[in-house]
């Protein structure tokens, strides 16, 4: 037990109606903060008053969505103890889900302190007995400035915590619906851990559910699409007699805390409990389904509807799912005893520190264009790394609205909420674009329109509203203008562009914020990779859904954290990057980390048609059309590893390095060499490209903007 009774003054329970209490935000009075740098361990930590935390624009979290969750709460007791239910599971699984998002993670006696002071600081918010609980939010995120895509440089671990009730209001009924996947399968994937990136795209599958009187959805397996394996929160068990079966958690299912104590209880009540892929055959013919999370508890479902069939079970006082719900919340708030030891018993002392030090609020600062002299710094030192600039542009929206007015602030660290969309679930996307200086000193921005089609695209694909073209365009240019001096000199790079677009307001269930965002900040860079890359194929290695499920032809952040191991993986073994397979079949090519591929044999191109889990590239739109214009003959089609092998030419394009050649390509231990330099197909390539951005050659498709 955390408290020993509750006493008068500020011990009491907070002055709030409790009987109103749902499952959304309520400020509490602290949080908890404790940073860690890049290859350092995390040390101490310190309550501070409850506010809006301060991060860099280019924080991995909001770039890139580096961070992990957890979940876990805490009741007060009949005789006014307050109990924590097995924080040291929630901190065991934090440290699975770190190392798999490459961070480092607090221990777990660290982990289980920072909770019980969390929840002693905010004790007058736990609820009374029977009126709910307090629900603690863990949050562990790359908070370190990135510009290229890897792990953060610096670590922070947060605790917030609400007072809530019920998730869902009475029994479910749920979805089944066909190719509609939230996890990959293999190894490349992370619905297996609490990582921010997994929730944030069903968002949209959700809101559709629910706009046709659904309570959510049962997903299936990608790999077959005929086992059942999580609802979007929470995992699943169905009951036939005696018998209890729920999808074993490996590799794309959550290890849930609630679902392995409902084991262990249904066990010593006499049930047999089986962990077993579960075929949508038993679903439709059990006698009861329920399920089991954090904020769920154990919820019933009293239909799934499959094909337009609907399926109903039995719910109520005497089903199987009421007993176990009954005797789960009876030992969470010690009216059972808790024979297994899972409730805390500890008293300790907290001390509340010094409250968060947070900026004033940016002022719009004044347009640059005026100064017409370089920045002063080493041009020839440049590489792909962030180099701050003066301003960054900042717009927000309401949930509902429009975008309408926004403007130009000193680049600096942003407010969010902890509770923002962006840092718990992964609502964000970004675009990459860039500007050039002539040779004649002109600033040139290569379809900046085509990025923010695109931002259109990802943003309704993540339930966010966003700016219109015309708004993302002015946005850019502004930033750009006042950023003018920080475009390099002819030769030496480009003025990085990226823009943001993010779930800033605070949101506690699975549902898509209340506030957005809209930031571009700037830097300048050089070359993404240096040389010719070598790139390896591995079996079983995903990066995107297949299905309506994934995000993969989004910029959306929830792509990119996931696939940091993979990439440090390859890259101690020396090579320069992965190049991904199709979730699907495993047989087909689909993308490097942050770029399209193209192979080229004789005069023909091939790339992977931009369906679905890959991204439509704008340089692989822009250099698909310059190929054809060159008499090239380009395919958008399923390339095989086989072709990939066989190829003359492999090579990459994005933003970041424009085009990049392939030298090799390793493949269950076959290494494939390539073409590259002087006369190559990628070399004429990217020479027309980078003279069309820069204005060496004439620009006949206006696809440059000239601001200046």
């Amino acid at each position: 037990m955390v408290s020993n009774g509750n006493s008068s003054g500020d011990e009491n329970c907070a002055e709030i109606n409790w009987d109103e209490v749902g499952f959304s935000i309520i400020p509490t009075d602290f949080i908890y903060l404790m940073k860690c740098p890049k290859g350092n361990e995390f040390l101490e930590g310190k309550l501070v008053p409850y506010g809006n935390i301060e991060l860099s624009p280019s924080a991995a979290i909001i770039n890139y969505g580096q961070g992990v969750i957890e979940g876990l709460k805490a009741h007060r007791t009949p005789d006014e103890h307050i109990v924590l239910f097995r924080p040291e599971e929630n901190a065991r699984r934090m440290k699975i889900s770190a190392e798999r998002m490459c961070m480092p993670s607090p221990s777990t006696e660290q982990f289980v302190e920072a909770v019980k002071q969390t929840v002693l600081a905010n004790k007058r918010w736990v609820p009374p007995t029977g009126k709910g609980s307090l629900y603690i939010r863990p949050l562990l995120m790359g908070t370190g400035s990135v510009l290229g895509l890897a792990p953060a440089t610096e670590y922070t671990f947060l605790i917030y915590t609400c007072p809530v009730k019920s998730y869902h209001k009475g029994p479910l009924n749920l979805v089944v619906k066909d190719k509609l996947y939230r996890a990959i399968n293999g190894s490349g994937g992370t619905g297996g851990i609490k990582s921010a990136t997994n929730y944030s795209p069903t968002y949209k599958a959700v809101n559709e559910a629910r706009a046709k009187g659904f309570s959510d959805i049962l997903y299936l397996d990608a790999e077959t699409g005929k086992h059942i394996e999580e609802v979007s929160a929470c995992n699943i068990f169905i009951v036939k007699g005696s018998a209890i079966s729920t999808p074993p958690a490996e590799g794309t299912i959550l290890p849930g805390i609630t679902r392995k104590s409902i084991m262990d209880i249904a066990i010593d009540l006499g049930y047999q409990v089986m962990e077993r892929p579960v075929p949508l055959e038993e679903l439709l013919e059990a006698d009861e389904v329920f399920c089991t999370g954090t904020a769920v508890v154990v919820n019933p479902a009293i239909s799934v509807t499959y094909n337009n069939t609907r399926r109903e079970y039995k719910t109520g006082a005497d089903s199987v799912s009421q007993k176990l719900y009954e005797m789960l919340v009876g030992i969470q708030t010690a009216s059972v005893e808790d024979t297994k030891g899972w409730n805390l018993q500890k008293n300790p002392k907290f001390t509340v520190m010094s409250p968060l030090s947070v900026l004033a609020t940016c002022e719009p600062g004044s347009n640059s264009a005026a100064v017409e002299s370089y920045a002063k710094i080493n041009w020839d030192e440049l590489g792909f790394g962030l180099v701050p600039t003066d301003f960054m542009y900042v717009m927000k929206c309401a949930k509902g609205d429009e975008f309408s007015h926004g403007g130009l602030a000193r680049y600096g660290n942003i407010e969010l909420n902890p509770s923002a969309g962006i840092l718990n679930y992964g609502q964000g996307i970004f675009e990459g674009l860039k500007a050039y200086r002539t040779e004649h000193g002109q600033i040139l921005l290569f379809r900046p329109e085509e990025n923010a089609q695109r931002m259109k695209i990802g943003a309704e694909r993540m339930c966010m509203p966003s700016p219109s073209v015309e708004q993302f365009v002015n946005a850019v240019k502004q930033t750009v203008l006042a950023n003018k001096h920080w475009v390099p000199p002819p030769g030496k790079g480009s003025l990085y562009i990226r823009p943001l677009l993010m779930g800033t307001g605070a949101v506690l269930g699975l549902a898509p914020a209340s506030e957005y965002t809209f930031l571009i900040y700037a830097s300048p860079v050089k070359s993404y990779h240096k040389g010719p890359l070598n790139l390896i194929i591995e079996d079983k290695l995903y990066r995107a859904v297949s299905g309506c499920g994934g995000t993969g032809g989004v910029k959306s952040v929830t792509n990119y954290a996931p696939i940091y191991r993979a990439i440090n993986e390859a890259k101690a073994k020396g090579f320069s990057d992965v190049l991904f397979l199709d979730a699907a079949t495993g047989k087909y090519i689909e993308e490097i980390s942050a770029c399209n591929v193209f192979v080229v044999k004789g005069n023909a191109i091939s790339t992977p048609a931009a369906i679905g889990t890959i991204l439509p590239g704008i340089t692989r739109k822009s250099i698909i059309e310059i190929a054809l214009d060159l008499g090239y003959q380009v395919e958008e089609r399923p390339v095989s590893v086989e072709e990939v092998i066989n190829a003359d030419e492999v090579f990459c394009t994005g933003t970041a390095m424009v085009v990049n050649p392939v030298l090799s390509v390793t493949y269950n231990e076959t290494k494939a060499e390539y073409k590259t330099g002087v006369g190559t197909v990628s070399q004429i390539l990217y020479e027309t490209l980078v003279g069309i951005q820069t204005g060496r050659i004439v620009d006949t498709k206006g696809w440059s903007l000239q601001l200046d």
